[in-house]
């Protein structure tokens, strides 16, 4: 030995879990720590979780079902783990390791969970369908206008009528159902020419949008 000292005299690694005797608390903790774990995952993996905007009570208190079991999880699984590291019956490095890949799982899972809550309290937007269709042309342009304003999710079923539009009598209008398209896609890939119309149904249709026949 290097330093002269016997093996004997080594300062012992914690034990595992597998190694210690538990405590019949710490055993009733771990069985509902998993019973919660597992309410959580089937609860994220049954709820759906698809924005609905003006929602019930009863269907947004569903969508913080998910996140609320697993934040509890996380908080008993933490003082779980912290107790047992206390009590010598638990290696620090693993704790401080299982802890912080939950608390990642947390970060990843979590926000997104929040803002679907928040999106369905949200007062549905207003149809621009009819304004879209709308015999006076500047109704026409406000709405195409409109489009490019309006999230995502929402502005994309409005798309197939914003191509017609590039054929439209009213400058005005052809200029804002092009604008819209292009803030939609982040580029002009349409561009200018009989042919743009074509451009952006190729280029839509590759991205899930439905053209009427």
């Amino acid at each position: 030995m290097e330093c002269g000292r016997p093996i004997g005299k080594m300062s012992p690694m914690p034990p595992s879990p597998r190694d210690v005797e538990l405590s019949p608390a710490a055993r009733s903790a771990r069985v509902a720590l998993y019973l919660l774990l597992l309410a959580a995952a089937a609860a994220a993996l049954l709820i759906p979780t698809e924005n609905a905007p003006g929602a019930g009570l009863g269907r947004r208190a569903e969508l913080l079902v998910a996140p609320v079991l697993l934040g509890a999880f996380a908080i008993g699984f933490t003082a779980y783990r912290f107790t047992l590291v206390r009590s010598g019956k638990y290696h620090a490095g693993k704790a401080f390791v299982q802890v912080g890949l939950l608390g990642l799982v947390l970060f990843l899972f979590v926000p997104g969970s929040v803002e679907r809550w928040k999106a369905s309290g949200a007062t549905p937007p207003v149809d621009l369908t009819r304004q879209l269709r709308s015999a006076d042309p500047e109704a026409r342009a406000m709405a195409a206008e409109l489009v490019r304003h309006r999230l995502p999710e929402d502005a994309r079923r409005y798309v197939p009528r914003l191509v017609t539009l590039l054929s439209d009598p009213a400058t005005e209008v052809r200029r804002q159902a092009r604008a819209s398209l292009a803030a939609m896609a982040r580029e002009d890939v349409g561009g200018e020419g009989p042919d743009a119309a074509d451009r952006w149904r190729t280029y839509w249709s590759a991205r899930g949008v439905a053209f009427p026949p």
